[in-house]
């Protein structure tokens, strides 16, 4: 490969919202990197999917929090939730840093974006936040969740995680370009290694002088 990611780099982010590919690309850069990968989810864990590929139920508390609240109020929760995490993420990320011994690091998840925006700007880390058109969104979580062979109570949870993820790329996505992350939106790229390529791209050692 050509292109070479900055050797200073010690953490690359992974952000976006649900379902648009971040744990695919994550996974698929720390291999070619031969790094580790890390999800945010590990860390702290806010009420997920409404749908379930193992056990097929939903929990009680996760189809109350997703039936009770509007999309606007899902949107409220999960962005409190994220904000709470900033300050574990920061900490796990300079950690990581700093342990010059510990293994470099590729670390997805939504709940990046605090950090992203209020000054990740360490030579250690680089940060690519991933975005989409509503109809690749739409599609993947009506894919992911089952939700045309759903019951009607399941495509009410599915329709309001849908409108919430909409919102959230919407709302996100200008805070991350702000911050002055890199943006790759995935429906430019039809593989997981073209993806990976770009995001490598973005990431890449500057030509020498």
């Amino acid at each position: 490969m050509n292109k070479r990611i900055a050797p200073n780099l010690r953490v690359v982010l992974i952000g976006g919202s649900s379902n648009i590919g971040k744990s695919a690309l994550a996974q698929a850069l720390a291999e070619k990197l031969g790094w580790r990968c890390v999800s945010t989810d590990s860390l702290a864990r806010h009420p997920g999917r409404p749908w379930r590929k193992t056990t097929g139920k939903v929990s009680d508390h996760d189809a109350e929090h997703y039936l009770s609240l509007k999309a606007n109020e899902l949107l409220e929760s999960v962005i409190l939730h994220h904000r709470k995490m900033s300050p574990v993420i920061a900490e796990f990320v300079r950690s990581t840093v700093k342990d010059e011994g510990s293994r470099k690091l590729v670390l997805e998840g939504s709940a990046l974006w605090p950090f992203i925006t209020s000054g990740h700007h360490m030579k250690e880390v680089g940060a690519v936040w991933l975005t989409a058109g509503p109809e690749t969104l739409r599609s993947r979580i009506y894919e992911g969740s089952g939700f045309t062979t759903a019951s009607e109570q399941s495509r009410a949870m599915i329709s309001r995680f849908l409108e919430r993820t909409l919102l959230f790329d919407q709302k996100t996505l200008q805070l991350v370009i702000e911050g002055g992350c890199t943006v790759l939106d995935v429906d430019k790229y039809k593989t997981t290694e073209e993806l990976v390529a770009a995001t490598i791209d973005g990431l890449k050692a500057p030509p020498p002088r």
